[in-house]
C-alpha cells in the first residue's frame, strides 16, 4: 500500500470512542487517487465522528456534491489525474459550497498560493498525519471565529451583499465607515480595527481587501487566540522539515501565503510578547525566517489587525509592545455597535434569513413588522453576531426565543417585545451584582446551550451570541464540566 499518510495508529483511534457523536456531525468527501489514503482517512475520520464519503475520481466527487449536503472536501491536487487547483472552482460553485482542504505531494509555495487564491480553506502537504487532517478539518469547519460554516451562494462572495460589498447597512455610521474604508483601500497603510466583539470586524477587513489594489491577491486570516503560542508561530511563519517532532516536510506560513496581498490578524491584542517581537520584525524589515530555517524570506503584505481589547492600557501594563502598536495603528477604524445603527437591523435580518434558511430544516418563517420593531428596539449587547444567532434560532425553532437585555442569555418571554436597556446604563453605570437566582438561571442556559451543541464550546458561544473567551470564563465560574 503506497500511501502518503503517516502510519495508521490503531491505539490513537481507540481513544476516540465510536459511540460518541461528532461535535458537529459534518459530511466530508475525500477525493484521492491513492487507495491507502482513502482507506486510512475513511477509517480515522469516521472514528472522530464525521460522515465520510470516499471517491477516486472527479466525476464521482462532483456527483456527490450535487446530490448530497457536503460540508468539506479533502481534495488531492494531482495534475496527472486531472486534479488541479482549477478543480477547486467546481466544488466551490456547487449548491452546498463546501469548504475545501487541498492535499498534495507538491507543496511548492506557488502551488499552495494558487490553491489558496482559488478558494481553498487550507492546504496540507503529503505525507501528513491523521491528526493534522483532523485539526485542519476542525479549523475550517469552525470558520476561525467560532461560527458555523457559512454556505455561499455561487452568485456572490461569502458574506457579501448583493452589491458585492461585505458591509450591509444604510445608517450614517455605516456610510461614514464605507467612505473611510474607500480612502484606506487606496493606500498600503497598516490598519487597526477597533470595536466590541461581534460587530463584524472580519467583514470590514474583507471590505478593505475587496476595494484595495491588492483585491486580486490573497486575503489570509489568522485568529491569534485560536492556537497556542507555538502553533501560532508555525502557522504565521511556517516551518522547515525537521524543525520539530512531526515536521516531516516543510510548510509555508500565512505570511508567505499572503505575499502581495493582505493578512488579517484577528484578536491581535492576545498575541504573546515573544511573537509580537517577530511580527514587528516582519513589519519593519519585510522579511522573516521559518521555524528551523536559516533562509530569510521576503514578503510584501499589508496588515489589517483587529481587537476588542484596550491596547493603550495593555501597552501601559507592558502586555503589548508600544512600538508594534504604533506600527499597526497607521490607520484606525472604529467598527460601530449594532445599537448605534438600528436602522440596519431589518436589512441584516433579511440577509441572515437568506444566508441560513436553506441550511435549516423547516425554515419557513414569517417576519412581521412587529417582529422587526422588537428586534430594532433591542440594544444587542452581542452586536451583529447576537442578531445572526437569533435569526438562526428563529429559523430552527420558530419565533419562540427572543433576546433579553443580558448579553448571551436567551429566554422565552411572556410577551414578544424585549425590554430595551439605555446604552448609557451599559457603558457607564456601575455593574449590578447578579443574584443567586440570576446566576443559577444563567448557568442553566449555558448548560442547555453546551448540551445542544454536544459540548462544542465555540458552537455554543456562537449559539449564545457571546465570545468564546466569555463562555470559557463562565464555564469555569459555574463549574460546568462535560460529562464523561
Amino acid at each position: 500500500m503506497n500511501s502518503h499518510l503517516q502510519p495508521y495508529e490503531p491505539s490513537v483511534l481507540a481513544r476516540l470512542p465510536e459511540e460518541r457523536a461528532a461535535p458537529v456531525s459534518r459530511r466530508v468527501l475525500v477525493l484521492d487517487t491513492d487507495p491507502g489514503i482513502r482507506w486510512a482517512l475513511e477509517k480515522g475520520l469516521k472514528q472522530t465522528g464525521y460522515i465520510i464519503n470516499v471517491v477516486s475520481n472527479l466525476g464521482e466527487a462532483l456527483r456527490a456534491v450535487r446530490e448530497e449536503e457536503i460540508d468539506a472536501v479533502v481534495l488531492e491536487i494531482q495534475p496527472e489525474a486531472g486534479l488541479t487547483s482549477e478543480t477547486l472552482a467546481l466544488f466551490i460553485a456547487a449548491p452546498c459550497a463546501p469548504r475545501v482542504l487541498c492535499i498534495s505531494v507538491d507543496s511548492e509555495p506557488h502551488v499552495v498560493i494558487d490553491c489558496m487564491k482559488r478558494g481553498a480553506a487550507d492546504f496540507l502537504p503529503k505525507p501528513f498525519s491523521l491528526a493534522e487532517v483532523r485539526t485542519a478539518l476542525s479549523r475550517i469547519l469552525a470558520v476561525e471565529n467560532g461560527a458555523a460554516p457559512e454556505r455561499r451562494l455561487p452568485s456572490a462572495p461569502r458574506g457579501a451583499s448583493s452589491s458585492g460589498s461585505y458591509l450591509i447597512g444604510i445608517s450614517p455610521v455605516m456610510q461614514e465607515l464605507r467612505e473611510t474604508i474607500e480612502q484606506v483601500a487606496k493606500t498600503d497603510l497598516n490598519c487597526l480595527l477597533r470595536g466590541e466583539s461581534g460587530t463584524g470586524k472580519d467583514m470590514v477587513a474583507r471590505e478593505v481587501h475587496r476595494l484595495s489594489k491588492r483585491h486580486d491577491k490573497p486575503f489570509v486570516k489568522v485568529n491569534c487566540t485560536a492556537l497556542p503560542e507555538q502553533l501560532l508561530e508555525s502557522e504565521l511563519f511556517g516551518y522547515e522539515k525537521g524543525a520539530f517532532t512531526g515536521a516531516v516536510t516543510s510548510k509555508p506560513g500565512r505570511f508567505e501565503l499572503a505575499h502581495k496581498g493582505i493578512i488579517f490578524l484577528d484578536e491581535i491584542g492576545d498575541m504573546q510578547p515573544s511573537l509580537q517581537a517577530k511580527l514587528l520584525q516582519v513589519i519593519e524589515h519585510k522579511e522573516f525566517t521559518k521555524l528551523g530555517g536559516r533562509r530569510h524570506i521576503t514578503v510584501d503584505v499589508q496588515i489589517v489587525a483587529a481587537t476588542n481589547a484596550n491596547l493603550e492600557q495593555r501597552t501601559k501594563e507592558g502586555a503589548f509592545r508600544d512600538d508594534l502598536y504604533f506600527r499597526l495603528n497607521e490607520v484606525c477604524l472604529w467598527v460601530p455597535t449594532l445599537a448605534t445603527r438600528k436602522e440596519d437591523v431589518p436589512l441584516l435580518v433579511r440577509h441572515f434569513i437568506k444566508k441560513h434558511q436553506h441550511s435549516v430544516d423547516g425554515s419557513n418563517i414569517d417576519i412581521t413588522g412587529e417582529d422587526l420593531t422588537a428586534l430594532a428596539e433591542h440594544d444587542w449587547p452581542g452586536n451583529v453576531r447576537e442578531l445572526e444567532s437569533t435569526v438562526k434560532r428563529w429559523l430552527a425553532l420558530g419565533k419562540k426565543m427572543l433576546p433579553t437585555a443580558r448579553p448571551g442569555v436567551m429566554r422565552a418571554p411572556a410577551r414578544p417585545a424585549p425590554v430595551a436597556v439605555p446604552p448609557s446604563s451599559l457603558e457607564f453605570d456601575e455593574p449590578i451584582a447578579p443574584s443567586a437566582a440570576d446566576e443559577r438561571a444563567e448557568s442553566e442556559v449555558l448548560l442547555e446551550a453546551l448540551e445542544r451543541n454536544q459540548w462544542n464550546r465555540r458552537k455554543a458561544a456562537d449559539d449564545l451570541g457571546m465570545s468564546y473567551q466569555t463562555l470559557r470564563r463562565r464555564i469555569e465560574k459555574y463549574g460546568l464540566d462535560q460529562p464523561h
